[in-house]
This record gives C-alpha cells, structure tokens and sequence, in this order.
C-alpha cells in the first residue's frame, strides 16, 4: 500500500472513529453512571474529529505527507498512545475517576492500534 492511501484511510478511520466517539459520549453523558466515561469519550472524539479535519485539508492543500515524516509521527504518537494507556490504568484505580479512565484507556488503546499500524503500512524504501 503506497504512503497517500495509508495517510488517506489514516484520516478517513480517525474521523469515523471521531463521529461516533461523539455521539457515543453524549448519549453516554446523559446518566450519572456513565457520566465520567461519556464525558471523556466525547471529548477525545472532538480532538481526534479536528486532526482528521486538519490532515484532510492539509493534504488537499499541500499533497501528501512525506512518507518518512508521516512515519515518524505515527510512531511518536504510538509511544503517546502507550502515555494514555497508563495514565487511564492509572485513572481506573481510582473511585472518582474509574469512568474516565476507562474511556481513555478505550480511546488510547484505538488510537495505539491505529497509530501502529498506520505506520507499519507505509513503505519504508529500502
């Protein structure tokens, strides 16, 4: 798979993933139960909804990203990725926050999954 289809579908996923984690987390927002776990997934899907919109108008506008920066920053996002696994771990030992955890450590884990593997896909060259 050449580097533009691997940037194409990266956004394309990323911004599906964005829309539903929205719609999902509002209806999730609604009960007290659910509060925390709502909250924290709509917030993630806005932010993942503004880089999918972003790296869409980008390539548009400029073409392409080059394959071995597009690499690079897959692959620091993915060690990013590993940071938001630890921190909803962290966040799920606690009574107050055990909602909110969970949804990071669900966004984190999507976000590791397509991060790494977005980036295992783009041609290396050599």
């Amino acid at each position: 798979m050449d580097a533009l289809t691997v940037e194409t579908r990266l956004t394309s996923v990323l911004g599906t993933w964005a829309a539903a984690s929205v719609a999902v987390g509002a209806v999730l927002s609604v009960r007290e139960s659910t509060r925390g776990f709502g909250r924290q997934t709509a917030a993630w899907g806005a932010v993942d909804g503004a880089i999918a919109a972003v790296g869409t108008r980008n390539r548009r506008r400029r073409g392409p990203t080059d394959p071995a920066r597009l690499r690079k920053v897959l692959l620091v996002n993915a060690g990013l990725d590993v940071g938001y696994l630890a921190l909803g771990a962290a966040l799920l030992r606690t009574d107050r926050w055990r909602g909110d955890g969970a949804a990071v450590v669900v966004q984190g884990a999507f976000l590791l999954a397509l991060d790494s593997a977005a980036a295992a896909a783009i041609p290396t060259g050599g």
